[in-house]
């Protein structure tokens, strides 16, 4: 006993030593984030829902394309923890088509559950539609002339001139089944009932609902002339006029006057003197020598005439010096 007393003094008067490890706080920390981790896959409540993912076409051969209409998008039927549902929404999910291999003809893809690549957890219950079907087709280029069609008649005593479109021709590209029957465009009706004067509008083009898809709507710009109908008139007697004549020489020539057919408008066939003093007949002079010479006849006319013809087509002309 004598002993055992020093011993149980000494063990009394040594500190005892800590029970925690000394990387209690860090163990902690770890459990705290399993059992957040858990809560949010495993504890966090459940749903099923519908998400719409887009569809991706990939490397398609440039002389191919595509010739019908498809989805774009399928709707995916998901079921999951809500967080990681919620965060699809902001994800950018595609379900991506390769036609790497693609050849002309129909072709099926179906929609598989492993082409749509979703988060660890996010299981898909259904796909819609369940397949994607494409039309594929050799891609071609056409350039086709447009033409305007013209309805209706001008006012009366005016006649239609001309009638012309801007672009006159159209170069578009697309499928070849498609674009295969087109020969050309044909514009909606223009109606020029009525019309008094020349116009310019724009006039959209008739076009087949599968080269509206390949365009869309488009329009052209027509350019319609309309004049007043003429009627041709016989003006005689119209005096010639020297053209550049020298001073220092005189001129005779003969004949003196000419006769001339111009198309003249309906509206001013009763006023001939007004439209005569709109004609002028010259003969050019310049550089001759005094002599005799035979020189063309010249004859122009201001608007609405048009000039048709005259009589003569050339005069004689007797150049001599002028008289002191």
């Amino acid at each position: 006993m004598e002993n055992l007393a020093p011993q149980i003094e000494k063990q009394a008067s040594t500190p005892r030593k800590s029970r925690w490890p000394k990387d209690w706080l860090l163990r902690l920390l770890s459990l705290f984030f399993a059992c957040l981790l858990w809560y949010f896959v495993v504890g966090e409540d459940k749903v099923d829902t519908s998400i719409y993912i887009p569809v991706e076409i990939v490397n398609l051969p440039r002389e191919l394309v595509i010739a019908n209409q498809f989805k774009k998008q399928v709707e995916v039927s998901v079921s999951g923890p809500r967080g990681l549902i919620d965060s699809l929404r902001r994800q950018r999910i595609n379900r991506t088509v390769n036609l790497a291999k693609a050849t002309p003809g129909t072709m099926v893809v179906r929609n598989e559950p492993e082409a749509i690549s979703l988060p660890r957890g996010v299981n898909i219950l259904r796909i819609q539609p369940t397949h994607i079907t494409l039309m594929i087709d050799r891609l071609v280029e056409k350039t086709l002339p447009v033409e305007l069609k013209v309805t209706g008649h001008p006012a009366e005593g005016y006649e239609l001139i001309s009638a012309q479109v801007e672009p006159p021709i159209i170069t578009i590209s697309g499928p070849q089944t498609t674009l295969g029957p087109e020969t050309q465009f044909l514009t909606e009706p223009l109606d020029i009932s009525g019309l008094d004067s020349s116009v310019t509008k724009q006039v959209p083009l008739r076009l087949a609902p599968a080269v509206i898809d390949l365009i869309g709507e488009t329009v052209v710009s027509a350019r319609v002339v309309v004049k007043e109908k003429t009627t041709p008139r016989e003006f005689g007697a119209v005096p010639l006029t020297v053209a550049q004549g020298d001073p220092r020489l005189g001129y005779q020539f003969a004949p003196a006057t000419v006769t001339v057919t111009a198309k003249v408008p309906l509206s001013q066939v009763h006023d001939p003197a007004r439209l005569l003093s709109k004609i002028r007949a010259t003969i050019n002079v310049a550089g001759l020598s005094p002599g005799r010479h035979k020189v063309f006849t010249e004859v122009n006319a201001q608007e609405p005439l048009i000039v048709q013809g005259f009589t003569p087509k050339t005069v004689v002309v007797r150049v001599s010096p002028a008289k002191p």
